[in-house]
């Protein structure tokens, strides 16, 4: 099992202050009871490029990506709230209408098979839907173009690459993550941190 983070701070908050060196190219590397840490970086584009790395080289059996996210107020989940991803799309890959988005692989320019990324069920936990994005949704008009395309509950900036670097190294790859704030208008967006990374905190030591 490795353990991947999009960043320092969500490491920090999940598992403490552990010792991290560079590894390679940039990507920061530790180990936390035995396992192997990794910080993939934010968005799509750093998390495909440090998860296929560090799974073509290392090769590991299994996977687990870790951080925070954002909740479509429509999905009934609160800042601390904690999910199992076991669905994530690539939502913004996509055209866009105005009043509404096709998926590219609609236009017949699939990122992947159905756009989506499949990762499994962490057991004690309730699953949910994300979409993984780079055009973040802070007004509502786009939270809700999102959360009516897919039904997806959450919103973050890397699940779904690392979920298809797994699915193209066939690596068992789960993902959690803990709300930390709501989608959509900025100023409404009632951030706070520090639940969201205590209950990352608490789930790792329950399960490790």
């Amino acid at each position: 099992m490795i353990l991947l983070f999009p960043t320092v701070n969500e490491l920090y908050g999940s598992l403490g202050k552990i010792t991290l060196n560079e590894w390679k190219y940039g990507i920061l590397n530790g180990e936390w009871k035995g396992m192997r840490v990794f910080i993939t970086g934010v968005t799509k584009t750093n998390a495909a490029f440090s998860s296929a790395l560090i799974f073509s080289e290392i090769r590991p059996e299994q996977a687990l990506l870790a951080g925070i996210c954002g909740a479509y107020r429509q999905s009934g989940l609160k800042t601390g709230d904690i999910v199992s991803v076991v669905k994530d799309w690539f939502v913004d890959e996509a055209l866009f209408f105005g009043s509404d988005i096709r998926l590219l692989g609609e236009e017949g320019f699939p990122v992947c098979e159905n756009n989506f990324t499949i990762f499994e069920k962490i057991p004690s936990l309730n699953e949910a839907v994300s979409n993984t994005v780079s055009l973040l949704s802070s007004c509502d008009n786009l939270a809700n173009l999102y959360y009516n395309k897919t039904g997806a509950s959450v919103e973050n900036m890397e699940g779904a690459s690392v979920g298809l670097s797994a699915a193209r190294f066939n690596v068992r790859t789960m993902q959690v993550r803990s709300i930390s704030n709501y989608c959509g208008e900025r100023t409404k967006q009632e951030w706070d941190l520090k639940p969201a990374l205590r209950s990352l905190g608490t789930l790792f030591q329950s399960i490790f």
